[in-house]
């Protein structure tokens, strides 16, 4: 009996490789594989984008190279705008330490006692 099945299991294996191989064959670029693996229902296909996302996009993207030398002109900040935000980010500093600090007077609580070891 073993023998049948090892025979069997024989006989499969040349034609499993060959299923495999005609796959393989199958999938040489990606286009192949895609084509096999939306066959097999294992492959989504883009869907088109949502209307409020294609009006965000810009219709021209400006993408640089990497490695190339091509800079885009960026517009700078004048010093005052980065005063304001740094006299903002000030004034929120003293407001979070007056909150913070009238919290401590508020919920204050005596540090505990360490613990006492009855002596004998």
């Amino acid at each position: 009996m073993p023998t049948e099945i090892s025979a069997k299991k024989l006989l499969l294996m040349p034609a499993a490789l060959v299923v495999v191989g005609t796959a393989l064959a199958g999938c040489g670029s990606d286009e192949g594989f895609k084509g096999v693996a939306e066959a097999a229902g294992l492959a989504t296909t883009p869907q088109q984008s949502k209307a409020f996302v294609r009006e965000a996009r810009p219709t021209d993207l400006e993408y640089v190279p990497i490695g190339s030398s091509v800079t885009r002109a960026a517009p700078r900040k004048p010093v005052e705008d980065y005063k304001k935000i740094e006299a903002g980010l000030d004034a929120k500093q003293k407001a979070n330490e007056a909150a913070g600090n009238t919290a401590k007077a508020l919920g204050a609580t005596p540090p505990p006692e360490p613990a006492k070891i009855p002596q004998n």
